[in-house]
């Protein structure tokens, strides 16, 4: 029988009823709240206040998406069109991480110059100009670059830092482009200037991977000298991968500028 320990009289019933409901939301309070700390599925959190730092990679293309990739694509094989033109059209943003759209873009990929980002993409804008060269030191024409990076925020996709499965940020990062190098060796990019990772010292950096028309080929980096992280003992690191450590300039509209140089490798 249950009874009041301070009286040692029966407990009445609305009294049982009142116990039982505190209780139950004492007991239900607690659940909810070590539950809390628990990432939701599909999602990986280091902390109960961290944000997400992994998001899947693109699965089947939904309707929408097939769609975008196909109106792409016509652009592309219309008079005059360049993968510039796509890449910085807002609207085809959501089609970036998905392979066929960037077959297309590698696809149609055109000498000189291309820019990757939209007119709204946050961060500070930064020109890269790059210079590509055989073993000899001979400038190389036709060589295909594949360049990609995090966005102002540190993230290589619009849902998180980092994207799973296997070469998940090479495979779909949403800032990335394609361009060949003209007959001097030269190429450029208009983009924005990339943010290391969240919760990394790992230094700022662009992903430039190069394959020669014939033979070579590279992967590289492009960081930048005054960056907080890169540190002394990072410069050495770098400097050892074949990493381009690049000081950057501003011309007189404020945009910064980066010049580098790669050497082919065989």
């Amino acid at each position: 029988m249950w009874q009041d320990r301070t009286r040692g009289e029966p407990l009445s019933q609305s009294r049982r009823n009142f116990i039982i409901q505190t209780s139950a939301l004492l007991f239900f309070g607690s659940l909810a709240a070590s539950c809390r700390g628990l990432p939701r599925q599909g999602v990986r959190h280091t902390d109960e206040q961290s944000e997400p730092t992994l998001t899947p990679p693109p699965g089947a293309e939904t309707a929408e998406i097939k769609s975008l990739i196909d109106r792409a694509q016509a652009s592309l094989e219309a008079e005059n069109a360049s993968t510039g033109a796509v890449l910085s059209d807002a609207s085809y943003l959501p089609a970036h991480e998905w392979p066929r759209f960037r077959a297309l873009i590698r696809r149609h990929a055109q000498p000189s110059t291309t820019v990757i980002v939209t007119p709204q993409e946050p961060g500070e804008p930064l020109v890269v100009n790059g210079l590509v060269r055989d073993r000899q030191g001979a400038p190389v024409s036709g060589a295909l670059v594949y360049f990609y990076q995090t966005s102002a925020r540190g993230w290589y996709s619009d849902k998180a830092p980092h994207i799973s499965g296997n070469s998940g940020d090479q495979k779909h990062a949403r800032l990335f482009g394609y361009v060949k190098t003209n007959n001097a060796g030269a190429f450029e990019f208009h983009t924005v200037r990339p943010a290391g990772y969240p919760r990394s010292t790992l230094p700022e950096h662009i992903h430039v991977e190069i394959s020669g028309p014939e033979s070579g080929a590279l992967v590289s980096e492009i960081q930048f000298a005054d960056d907080p992280r890169l540190t002394a003992e990072q410069r050495v690191a770098s400097a050892n991968q074949g990493f381009q450590i690049c000081r950057p300039t501003r011309d007189a509209g404020g945009v910064q500028h980066v010049s580098a140089e790669f050497r082919l490798r065989s």
